[in-house]
């Protein structure tokens, strides 16, 4: 197991566990309208499959309407 932060909580997660895996972790997160970031880099829903390491921050941040 590894140690990850997920908006300022630290998770563990299985070794070699994706960004995916990882968000699938986090109660009551909408599937689409997220923006993932990866230690302060934003990251294309086409590289969350990316391998995580001990350590790594990821950030998540939701769409809202409003004006």
């Amino acid at each position: 197991m590894i140690l990850i932060t997920i908006n300022d909580k630290e998770y563990k997660v299985k070794e070699f566990a994706s960004v995916r895996d990882a968000l699938d972790l986090v109660d009551g997160l909408p599937k689409s309208g997220i923006a993932v970031a990866l230690n302060n880099d934003v990251l294309p829903m086409s590289q969350w499959n990316r391998s995580l390491t001990e350590g790594d921050k990821i950030t998540i941040i939701k769409a809202f309407y409003g004006g």
